[in-house]
């Protein structure tokens, strides 16, 4: 069973985390997607390991997909402001998404562990009759 808990994480996000970069207009939105899946996906100590390699492989994929058609005209100019190459320029992309993988999961697992995990009982008052 742990092992289906562990391919809906990662299937979720994979999922959730390239809707967030392509769709959402900074990358914060990434982040804050993936501590939401860390809330809710209380796995083990290497499930935000995983997440940020996921989502690390998942930003090189995304930048290469976005680079070669146009034959890395922009990311040949941001690599030359940088004073470093584009295939240096896409490992720099997928260390930030792995950071935000791994910081977004590990950041939403101790949120879980430390909000009280059902809300308060409000307690009704009785009448005295």
């Amino acid at each position: 069973m742990q092992s289906k808990g562990f391919l809906l994480f990662l299937g979720t996000v994979a999922l959730l985390g390239t809707l967030a970069t392509v769709y959402l207009p900074h990358w914060s939105g990434s982040l804050y997607v993936l501590v939401v899946v860390g809330y809710f996906f209380r796995g083990g100590r290497g499930w935000p390991w995983a997440a940020g390699l996921l989502m690390g492989l998942l930003w090189i994929a995304l930048a290469l997909r976005w680079d070669l058609p146009n034959q890395g005209m922009l990311a040949g100019r941001v690599a030359q402001l940088l004073g470093t190459s584009r295939p240096i320029l896409w490992l720099i992309t997928g260390l930030i998404g792995f950071l935000l993988g791994l910081i977004g999961v590990a950041l939403g697992q101790a949120l879980a562990h430390l909000l009280p995990q059902t809300p308060p009982r409000l307690r009704r008052h009785e009448r005295e009759t």
